[in-house]
């Protein structure tokens, strides 16, 4: 039996699957909960450029560093999604709740905000797996379902000067 103790050694574990699913979820909405506190402080050592203070030339390398090592995508996903929320907030609109969806899938409808039906967007991502919600936006777009092809394969490629990231189907 492995259990998780104060100082987050494992010492013993319980192999009831029900039990450690429930943990699993009692982990995962912790979690979900600090992304917020966390892309407001990003957004804060960005904004006033904190990170010099810690001897980096650009916010790329702050977060690159070794204690950090966070991707750039995330981070700005991170801080987006508390900026956005933020604002949404700051216009009175705070009966949206959303600590417990996640700031991938708030990431995904953000671009929706400003929309009168963004509650429902919530909800939807309250109750859809990434993936469904992943479909529902690309069909509210009108854009056309992704068919996986095994002979073809996806690359991202990410522009050196201004760091956009782009996808490319390669058919063989």
């Amino acid at each position: 039996m492995i259990e998780i103790n104060n100082t987050d050694s494992i010492s013993s574990i319980e192999t009831s699957e029900p039990d450690i699913h429930q943990r699993i979820i009692f982990l995962k909405k912790g979690i979900e909960k600090q992304f917020l506190k966390l892309g407001a402080y990003l957004s804060l050592v960005n904004d006033n450029k904190l990170y010099q203070e810690k001897g980096y030339d650009t916010f790329e390398s702050y977060i690159a560093m070794p204690e950090l090592s966070m991707e750039r995508r995330t981070v700005y996903a991170i801080m987006g999604v508390y900026k956005d929320f933020k604002e949404l907030d700051d216009c009175n609109q705070s009966h949206i709740e959303i600590e417990d969806i996640g700031y991938a899938k708030l990431d995904r409808i953000r671009q929706f905000r400003k929309e009168e039906n963004f509650t429902e967007w919530v909800e939807k991502a309250r109750t859809l797996s990434l993936s469904d919600l992943n479909t529902e936006i690309r069909e509210a777009k009108g854009e056309p379902e992704k068919v996986y092809n095994p002979k073809s394969k996806m690359i991202t490629i990410t522009c050196p000067y201004c760091n956009k990231s782009f996808e490319y189907t390669i058919k063989e």
